[in-house]
């Protein structure tokens, strides 16, 4: 995968890449703008780490397509331009690593990872269309009538030959990889090597290759092609009654692209009246041009304080026009008034009504210096038992259940484990090394049994555990246990079937509003005051660590690593022990007697 790089700097042209429609358009203006000193060089060692799954899915897929017949491999090519010249001339059925020219004229730059031959263009000489490759799935699965989706095999890429995908179909939340294809399509639509119409699925398509399992390819990875004209993408329009309308992938990439060409136009020409403000969004925590952007931002600034459940670009901006650009702003507002007004011009989002007063509440908790706020004044029941146990798994980056944790509430000493534990204890099953599906399914076989023994012993005991992710990965290792007698699917049947786990994230989204949303970390901090060990957790950084523990070449590291990792595991299982043992302190005031 190429990596987003910023518009180019050279001011004398404009020339935009692949990422510039899908990502912020304050970065093109700051790319442009002569009085914002060019950023330095990047990190090339911070790049590869960040980009190395990408990197490792982008190699794996074209070591496949290289196997394709007369494929042209430029990955290792030393004059890549002229390289890519000879093997567009000679026809080449798939060009990997190509590098094309750019277009003044359409102010396009860049290359995809993959060309694909597919018919003659209109002057007869070889027509080629891109793939891109993203390391997202790209597809989901319902059934439609619409056709705008094809799916081609890695041995067999050519669209001609391409299967109708009607029980798999492009998402169309997916926007940044498909923009990045519009790009592409662009580009070689302003080169002139675009093939005519026929004999391909629809008149203008492209590919993308993501993580998906295709069905009509018998769960394998392949290159699926989109109609570029097909409108399923919602986006705001000012004549529809709706105030919405569904556009196509590429009229969407054509508005984006236009916008951002007319602000790098006007950063070179007025840089003291820009088109676009900062606004923050996700980019902004890895962007460079942060530093350049923050200083700009109101400290109490709507998108800079809201980040749970954040208002999108154009609400922001909507608002900021109507006079709302703070949460004091927006916690004082009168929205029954600001609404008329507001509305129509966000219709671009489902439900913004609705998405508008939640924002509004997380404002005035955000003034008031308040973290959570109950919901309702009804009692919070929860199931009590002397044996009570926390649960919570941690998974590898290949989703491989490595860890099952258990903070175990046993005080008359009903299990084995118990034996010589005073109070409450941590127990875990985990495996520090790299899993196939045997060596998963054993270890998930241990601590299955464990689990299932102590329900066996305390048929009334409480398993507590934070949301489905557990209940799901048990439900995965008693289909996956064969035969479907085994004992592993019997205790997973047996567990299951029990009534004694709680989902305390339930509890908490019945009764309670968060601030910072109602996850784990955020709850047990701003109700039992439960703090981590570590200065970083997070299910993301303990995949991090596993790979360490895992993989490290020094033996000393490698400890330490597992250590955090079960140090991090055990403070999860014990804050939903806190926070269930405060939920039981969050009762209601008995009322006034009269």
């Amino acid at each position: 995968m190429r990596q987003p790089e910023p518009a180019d700097v050279q001011h004398q042209q404009i020339l935009l890449d692949c990422w510039a429609a899908r990502f912020c358009p304050v970065k093109v203006h700051n790319s442009f703008d002569p009085t914002i000193a060019a950023l330095p060089r990047p990190d090339q060692e911070g790049d590869a780490e960040l980009f190395a799954d990408s990197r490792q899915l982008v190699d794996a897929a074209c070591d496949r397509l290289a196997a394709v017949r007369g494929a042209v491999d430029l990955r290792q090519a030393q004059n890549l331009g002229s390289a890519t010249v000879d093997a567009l001339a000679a026809g080449a059925p798939v060009i990997l690593a190509p590098a094309l020219a750019s277009s003044a004229a359409g102010h396009r730059r860049g290359s995809p990872e993959v060309l694909v031959r597919a018919g003659v263009t209109s002057s007869g000489t070889p027509g080629y269309l891109p793939v891109v490759i993203t390391p997202h799935r790209i597809l989901e699965r319902h059934h439609t009538r619409h056709r705008f989706t094809w799916v081609s095999s890695l041995a067999a890429p050519d669209p001609a030959g391409a299967q109708l995908a009607t029980d798999q179909t492009f998402r169309s939340a997916r926007q940044g990889p498909l923009l990045q294809a519009a790009h592409h399509w662009r580009l070689l639509e302003d080169l002139g090597l675009l093939p005519a119409a026929d004999p391909l699925p629809a008149p203008r398509i492209a590919g993308i290759i993501g993580t998906d399992q295709i069905d009509l390819l018998e769960g394998d990875q392949g290159v699926s092609w989109l109609d570029l004209d097909h409108r399923f993408i919602r986006t705001f329009s000012r004549t529809a009654a709706s105030g919405w309308r569904r556009r196509s992938v590429l009229a969407r990439y054509d508005h984006e692209h236009d916008f951002r060409v007319s602000v790098a136009r006007h950063a070179m020409t007025s840089p003291d009246h820009p088109m676009v403000a900062p606004i923050v969004v996700r980019e902004c925590e890895s962007c460079p041009w942060w530093r350049v952007c923050e200083p700009q931002l109101d400290d109490a600034d709507l998108s800079l304080r809201i980040s749970k459940a954040p208002l999108d670009v154009r609400e922001i901006a909507t608002l900021r026009r109507l006079g709302v650009s703070t949460v004091d702003e927006l916690a004082d507002a009168d929205l029954d008034s600001l609404l008329p007004d507001y509305l129509p011009q966000v219709q671009h989002r489902p439900q913004p009504e609705r998405r508008i007063r939640l924002a509004a509440r997380r404002a005035r908790l955000i003034r008031d210096g308040v973290a959570l706020e109950r919901n309702d004044d009804d009692p919070i029941s929860l199931p009590a038992s002397r044996l009570e146990i926390d649960f919570d798994i941690e998974t590898s980056p290949d989703d491989r259940v490595y860890l099952w944790g258990f903070w175990v509430d046993d005080a008359d000493r009903l299990l084995a484990t118990s034996a010589g534990h005073t109070g409450p204890y941590y127990l875990a099953f985990s495996c520090f090394e790299d899993l196939d599906d045997a060596t998963e399914a054993a270890l998930a076989a241990r601590a299955i049994g464990w689990l299932d023994d102590a329900v066996r012993a305390e048929p009334g005991c409480v398993i507590v555990h934070y949301s489905d992710y557990e209940k799901v990965h048990l439900r995965r290792f008693g289909r996956r246990s064969t035969p479907a007698g085994s004992q592993t699917a019997g205790q997973v049947n047996h567990l299951l079937a029990s009534g004694c786990f709680l989902d305390l994230f339930t509890v908490m989204t019945r009764h309670f509003f968060g601030t910072a949303g109602l996850g784990l970390k955020a709850v047990a901090q701003a109700g039992p005051g439960f703090h981590w060990r570590d200065a970083e957790p997070g299910g993301l950084n303990s995949q991090v660590w596993w790979d360490q523990a895992a993989h490290d070449a020094d033996p000393q590291l490698r400890e330490s690593a597992a250590r955090r990792v079960l140090d991090y595991n055990e403070d999860d299982v014990r804050a939903t022990y806190a926070l269930r043992h405060w939920l039981r302190r969050c009762q209601p005031a008995a009322p006034a007697e009269p």
